[in-house]
């Protein structure tokens, strides 16, 4: 992942919302779990393009951070995620996710900019640390071509709910439609059914 990252083109990362889209995500190519990120969101934690958010204070998160980096094993890259944009401002958004890349964090996560002015203003902040672009279909961020964010130097674009919209749409159009858009076996291959059933009949038959 780092290497992905500093190549100059942006990583477009799809969200996963359960099991099934988390295996079909791994099929169309994206393999394991290559980073974390940690948010300064107070827990109940809401999402970032909504509103109603609280952050804790910046010290803690800093704490955080640092436990984090240490904890890590091989090159799991940290992420750190501020809220702070929607609750204390742009300039303090800014100076905790300063405060975050000092505590160690690889790259930085300043959530729900509110125009483009913005999003230049936090590209500009971080010239040479890795940034992290939320995609959120219809949310608080206006959307931006994908080479235009990494012009700015954003490395990795998450498209965290354009899954689950499209399941949500397909399953809208079936009811209307009322007609099967995919058979059985098809879904059970899809799922790694017969592969189950193998390792079923294999320790079936070793008892």
């Amino acid at each position: 992942m780092h290497e992905l990252l500093a190549r100059g083109t942006p990583v477009v990362a799809p969200g996963a919302y359960d099991a099934l889209s988390a295996r079909l995500i791994e099929q169309a190519g994206f393999a394991g779990v290559a980073a974390l990120h940690i948010e300064d969101q107070v827990a109940p934690k809401r999402c970032g393009h909504m509103a109603g958010k609280q952050v804790i204070p910046a010290s803690e998160m800093v704490e955080k951070v640092r436990a984090a980096v240490e904890a890590r094993r091989g090159n799991l890259l940290v992420i750190a995620r501020t809220d702070a944009r929607a609750v204390e401002g742009l300039d303090a958004a800014l100076d905790r996710a300063r405060a975050y890349r000092d505590a160690g964090a690889d790259a930085l996560f300043v959530e729900a900019p509110v125009d483009e002015r913005e999003i230049e203003v936090i590209a500009d902040a971080f010239p040479d640390t890795p940034l992290v672009f939320n995609a959120v279909d219809g949310g608080r961020t206006p959307p931006l071509p994908l080479d235009r964010l990494g012009e700015l130097g954003f490395s990795l674009v998450l498209r965290p709910v354009a899954t689950l919209f499209a399941a949500a749409r397909a399953v809208q159009e079936m009811l209307r439609a009322d007609e099967t858009t995919m058979r059985f076996d098809e879904f059970t291959d899809l799922i790694g059914l017969p592969e189950l059933q193998a390792l079923e009949d294999r320790f079936h038959d070793a008892t």
